[in-house]
């Protein structure tokens, strides 16, 4: 494929110079020889990271497939098309849909082609299938909810099961792996209740359980995720009432995640659930589901990205949104990746197109009506070369007591002998990264970087494989302002780890520990075993106006003391501080067994809370690749 390249220039720090002959640099990335597998998952699989939402135009899946993408998650297949609504009553039981209604071929073929066509090109099928689930024929009484969904929730989950019986049988078996019964529920409160929308998870669940082999994903919850803190947690307290009824019946979690742009003249800045907030919702429904259930739950984010303009409309053509897009689906990936121990599959909101007649928007469209592509490839471009033979490799971040702006990651292949370092940047300005390869396992000089980043004028802007020579300068990159960067560095396979860091995420006992003075503590239980690494989040919230912050921890009566906060997107917008402070823990100071964990405060207050703690523990294995 022909990519056009849009060049600026890719500076190296060489002239903040220390009298010793050193080179300053704004924070540092170690990159150890090991390979990491999080809950023993240690490649990378672009079929769970690369997809975009709804199905692809005919014309434009070649084009998709040329950017290493697919569809990940059709949409409204009840609402396109009158489905639901066109479904005559079955005559031989009042108030349920006709069971041979979905049994025409003819009519097979008009509804389902189209997904047949975008999942046979190649790809691993990974798509979700999802209901808008308001839309249901005039014979069925609405009347208790606003005239939108049935008054009787098993008949709404019977629409559901004969939809995805029409797809089996059309398909000869061939259904989406995951199935979302309802999209954003919680956005829908003047329709529908939480009570509803538990009933109907579980209804959906047992139906389509009986019959099929899929996975029924929920509540696929909007992305008021990120303020679930607000009013001590009271829009999390309806999600954990959705656990309560339906842990033993869906098998994914699902939600959605997404940072808004304002934009107030020539500046603009940005708010939302990315990094920070959506760490602390992800550990507070693991922490939750391990404290019910003894395990974690798997969890799908099937939209992410950007999401609204406040001062500019989000849909007009504009540069900034462009830009936006872009940024914020690099930066949640990286989240995610991050996470993978948790996170089965990720979709971003992103389109091969997303025009129709009255509204011409490509600000989330990948390619053109008739084809052309749009700056939003700049997404897939990035990710392109991860395709396959990729493995994770074990990166830290500076325990510098400070909100991180610089999120790592790193990944090698033995296929290709590369190793290559990823940087994800939260700041508006450049930063110096010294790139530390611990105990010098490999001594890179020169390599390629491939940036994206904003320019003049608001424009995104892409460069692929500039040459860097990170022996002159003392193992520092620059950044670029709001960057996402990888760094590409020959390695011989001999170099290549021969260890693997295994790690394994234990929660606490308890989630939402309200604080009462400046001492919180829980108890972490960990099974017998060895360790070699160990890391600890702890999630806190308080209102804006109280002044408090972790000083340090005591495991087992040990103090740490080494730690950094994640970037918090969030901070200068909310009522909240909802941070996530990340420690660094001495497998020394574990034990097997109950592990007393206590959180200290700077000030004695007795308000907020530390809604989950995390506990990420790590065995090194040899390798087996």
């Amino acid at each position: 494929m022909k990519w056009t390249q849009v060049l600026f220039s890719l500076s190296l720090i060489v002239d903040s110079v220390h009298s010793d002959g050193s080179v300053y640099s704004d924070t540092t990335v170690t990159i150890h020889p090991q390979w990491l597998a999080q809950g023993g998952r240690v490649r990378y699989d672009f079929n769970r990271w690369s997809k975009h939402n709804n199905l692809d135009q005919t014309r434009l899946i070649p084009k998709c497939r040329s950017l290493r993408t697919d569809s990940g998650r059709w949409g409204d297949r009840d609402y396109n098309g009158d489905l639901f609504l066109d479904w005559p009553e079955d005559p031989n039981r009042s108030g349920y849909p006709d069971p041979n209604y979905l049994k025409n071929v003819t009519k097979q073929e008009e509804l389902f082609s189209k997904y047949v066509e975008n999942i046979n090109t190649g790809y691993e099928n990974g798509m979700i299938m999802m209901a808008e689930a308001l839309f249901f024929p005039s014979w069925i009484d609405m009347s208790e909810h606003d005239g939108h969904f049935p008054n009787n929730v098993d008949a709404a989950a019977e629409f559901m099961m004969l939809m995805v019986q029409g797809v089996y049988d059309y398909t000869k078996g061939q259904i989406p792996p995951y199935f979302e019964p309802i999209n954003e529920p919680d956005g829908k409160w003047h329709i529908l209740n939480f009570t509803t929308i538990n009933i109907l998870h579980k209804l959906v669940a047992e139906k389509l359980h009986t019959k099929f082999n899929i996975k029924v994903a929920g509540p696929t919850l909007t992305s008021e995720i990120k303020n679930a803190d607000l009013h001590d947690f009271s829009y999390w307290q309806k999600v954990a009432n959705f656990m309560d009824v339906n842990l033993g019946y869906i098998d994914v979690f699902s939600f959605h995640a997404y940072n808004d742009i304002g934009v107030s003249g020539r500046s603009y800045n940005f708010t939302g659930a990315n990094e920070a907030r959506l760490v602390a919702f992800i550990d507070l429904v693991e922490n939750y589901a391990s404290q019910k259930t003894g395990k974690i739950i798997p969890l799908v984010i099937s939209e992410y990205g950007r999401g609204a303009a406040i001062g500019r409309d989000k849909y007009a053509p504009s540069p900034i949104m462009e830009f936006s897009t872009i940024y914020q689906a690099n930066g949640h990936r990286f989240t995610q990746l991050n996470l993978r121990e948790y996170i089965e599959r990720a979709v971003a909101w992103i389109l091969a197109n997303e025009e129709w007649p009255g509204r011409y928007s490509i600000n989330y469209s990948l390619f053109t009506l008739d084809g052309k592509p749009t700056n939003i490839d700049n997404i897939y471009k990035f990710w392109y070369k991860f395709a396959s033979g990729f493995s994770f490799i074990r990166t830290t971040s500076q325990y510098d007591g400070e909100e991180r702006t610089v999120t790592p990651l790193a990944m090698s292949s033995s296929s290709t002998n590369e190793t290559v370092i990823l940087l994800h940047s939260y700041s508006r300005r450049s930063q110096a990264v010294k790139l530390v390869f611990q105990d010098d396992w490999i001594k890179p000089t020169t390599g390629q970087a491939t940036c994206t980043t904003i320019k003049d004028d608001w424009f995104p802007a892409i460069t692929f494989n500039e040459t860097i020579d990170i022996q002159k300068t003392q193992g520092i990159v620059e950044l670029p302002p709001e960057a996402s960067c990888h760094f590409t560095f020959n390695t011989p396979s001999n170099k290549l780890p021969s260890v693997t860091l295994n790690e394994t995420t234990y929660y606490g006992a308890d989630t939402l520990i309200a604080i009462n003075g400046n001492v919180v503590s829980t108890v972490i239980s960990l099974p017998n075993g060895q360790y070699d690494n160990g890391r600890l989040r702890v999630s806190t919230s308080w209102l804006i106006n109280e002044t408090n912050s972790v000083s340090y921890l005591t495991v087992n009566d040990h103090r740490l003391e080494s730690f950094f906060k994640l970037f918090d997107s969030d901070k200068l917008a909310s009522n909240t501080y909802w941070n996530v402070w990340e420690f660094l823990v001495p497998p020394s100071v574990i034990v097997p067994g109950p592990n007393q964990v206590e959180v200290h405060f700077s000030n004695n207050i007795a308000t907020g809370y530390v809604s989950s703690v995390a506990l990420v523990m790590a065995k090194l294995v040899q390798s087996d690749f």
